[in-house]
């Protein structure tokens, strides 16, 4: 669960190259570039026998979970070179050709992945075809078939994606004159994920008042994302475009596709407000699709390509998730040794109960540097290790407590609260340990980071959170705030174990009974959430060690019994009695080692961060090195939207 970054085809996965060019009632056609067909009426028979074959080969190949996705995408009027051409409105400019190299230099200094082009006119797109080669795919491109003009196109790398289906839709341009604009559904080859990509050029009122064909445009727009939603619900919607319309262009398409942009924004009932900056060029998507480092490119280099700026915008999809899982409860249980655990069989009956209906494992591993209960509780928040040199969250590093998660590793550390209550999720914290009050202050009003998507949620990370004096009223206290209104995300540490061990020590009878008492409460959270209306039946319970028996004095980081620990996962689309490293190959069971964090990994307490924010829907925590792209399996396949 290590941060690793690999293709599919390393693991043997297939994944289906099938292209259907066209959908009904849109123009047929096909794109240039590798992996390009086009299909006739001919081949009608002949095809359906490909495609019924290669949905048995997918079927018997199935991929078991879509990571997290990541791309650089952008937005570019390259500027047509009829306007530079001779007799054209730009003199004194350099051609189109010449200026497509610098396009393709701007390309490569951004790192993009995809690309909406437009006024990407022939001989531009010729000159483009000619720099890359078969490195980059466009559509329409110079593809004279389809019957759409290359000057509205959409590129991309195809080291990175394949084509699956193109359609072109009527845009109304200038005077009503329907143009028509790219539409590609692609398919990222590391991860498997869909996405669709849609690319515009509304008119201006360079020739009249053209109010009338931009809304025209924009509502067909809309009507597209909303229809390809409903027949790909697994694939995010992303637009690209020179809308030559501002605010009235946002508040236009974000309510009615429930879209945001990459700049900004947002959408509340009956109240829209758009992002500022007043762009004209724009990249939206749909609310699975996470946008950050928004930068608008002008320097002197991009004024001598073209007279619009460049956009570019790093691209975010969550892995996918059951579409009934909607809220998440994380237990976290601090001196909870997998010893204890199997040795008490059906007198821990939650625990076993746990087992019997989800996926589990008894040899789970706590953070390397550290096995004490503050180091793992917040690398379970963060997804991060400890030392801040490898870009740890720092607790646990030196033996002074620090004030705060920011002030030990030097920077401030984002959690699984500040993802989901900057998105407006209901989120709350609640334990009987007084070292846990690191928590409160870490991402409260007065330390929390700003909120950067969409509504201002405010800097407090939590809506309600409290520690208290034992599980017991610790517990209490949660059911009783969702008796009148559930959380979307709740982490509450049960400490009872933890505090009888360091008591008694970790094998006696005493610790035997606070260990079965985690299992009540443990059974008690259950409850509270089967008699919670909204979060019966939607929510994924993960019941985890932080920490396994502390030697008294000298912590546990080499002893087995210290670094081992259990965990449980319930909930929406996880299959019953099944073993967490079987659903998860790529992992290891490390028999009693405790690995570093090079070659292939355990599952560690860190992991519970990133699984938290896909089931969530929300994209991976910031600098978190633990499961980066979200690939820690718990779900059957076949409860995930697009199996």
């Amino acid at each position: 669960m290590f941060a690793t970054s690999f293709s599919l085809r390393a693991l043997g996965v297939v994944v289906p190259a099938v292209i259907a060019v066209a959908a009904a009632g849109t123009l047929a056609g096909t794109a240039s570039g590798p992996h390009a067909s086009v299909r006739t009426v001919a081949d009608e028979v002949t095809a359906q026998q490909v495609a019924d074959e290669q949905a048995r080969s997918s079927a018997s190949t199935a991929v078991q979970t879509t990571p997290a996705t990541f791309f650089r995408a952008a937005t570019f009027n390259v500027l047509g070179a009829d306007h530079t051409a001779p007799g054209g409105n730009r003199k004194g400019w350099d051609s189109g050709v010449v200026r497509m190299d610098r396009v393709v230099t701007l390309l490569g200094e951004h790192d993009l992945d995809v690309v909406g082009f437009q006024e990407f006119q022939p001989p531009q797109a010729a000159r483009f075809q000619e720099l890359m080669g078969t490195s980059w795919q466009t559509y329409p491109g110079l593809d004279t078939s389809t019957g759409a003009p290359s000057v509205n196109s959409i590129g991309w790398r195809t080291d990175t994606w394949q084509l699956l289906e193109a359609r072109t839709l009527p845009i109304p341009y200038f005077s009503g004159a329907p143009s028509r604009m790219p539409a590609v559904l692609l398919q990222n080859l590391d991860t498997g994920r869909r996405a669709w990509f849609f690319n515009t050029h509304n008119p201006a009122d360079t020739r009249g008042n053209a109010q009338q064909w931009r809304d025209a445009g924009f509502a067909m727009e809309v009507a597209l994302a909303n229809e390809l939603r409903t027949a790909y619900p697994d694939a995010p919607f992303i637009s690209f475009g020179d809308k030559n319309e501002r605010d009235e262009y946002y508040c236009a398409v974000a309510p009615g596709a429930n879209l945001w942009s990459a700049s900004g924004g947002y959408v509340e009932g009956t109240t829209c407000s758009p992002p500022g900056g007043g762009a004209i060029d724009w990249i939206m998507g749909t609310k699975d699709v996470f946008f950050n480092s928004y930068t608008r490119v002008w320097n002197d280099f991009v004024a001598k390509t073209s007279d619009h700026p460049l956009y570019t915008t790093n691209v975010v999809v969550p892995a996918s998730a059951p579409v009934t899982a909607q809220h998440v409860v994380v237990v976290a249980v601090p001196g909870l040794t997998s010893t204890v655990v199997r040795g008490l069989g059906s007198k821990a009956a939650e625990l076993e109960r746990m087992v019997a209906n989800g996926a589990s494992t008894m040899n789970a591993r706590t953070v390397v540097e550290s096995t004490s209960p503050d180091a793992n509780l917040v690398s379970l928040l963060t997804g991060r290790r400890v030392f801040p040199k490898g870009g740890g969250h720092g607790v646990g590093a030196k033996g002074k407590k620090p004030g705060t998660v920011h002030g030990a590793a030097g920077q401030y550390v984002s959690s699984i609260f500040d993802l989901a209550h900057n998105n407006s999720l209901r989120t709350s914290f609640v334990a009987a340990r007084p070292e846990a009050q690191l928590v409160r202050t870490s991402w409260n009003k007065k330390s929390g980071g700003k909120d950067p998507y969409g509504v201002d949620d405010g800097t407090a990370k939590f809506d309600k959170a409290t520690v208290l004096r034992d599980d017991s009223k610790a517990v209490a206290w949660w059911k009783s705030k969702i008796a009148r209104r559930p959380f979307d995300l709740s982490v509450v540490e049960l400490s009872g174990a933890y505090k009888e061990g360091q008591r008694s020590g970790y094998t006696g009878d005493a610790y035997q009974r606070a260990v079965r008492k985690v299992s009540q409460k443990v059974a008690s959270i259950r409850r509270g959430i089967a008699s919670q209306s909204e979060m019966n039946g939607t929510t994924l319970l993960v019941v985890v060690g932080t920490s396994g028996a502390q030697k008294s004095g000298k912590g546990a980081k080499s002893w087995p019994e210290g670094y081992r620990v259990p965990m449980w996962v319930t909930g929406p689309g996880v299959p019953a009695n099944d073993d967490l490293y079987g659903l998860n190959p790529s992992l290891s069971s490390p028999s009693s080692d405790q690995p570093n964090y090079s070659g292939i990994q355990p599952i560690r307490t860190g992991g519970v961060a990133n699984l938290v924010t896909r089931v969530l829907r929300l994209p991976p925590v910031p600098g978190s090195t633990m499961d980066t792209d979200q690939r820690f399996q718990i779900f059957d396949p076949l409860s995930l939207p697009g199996a």
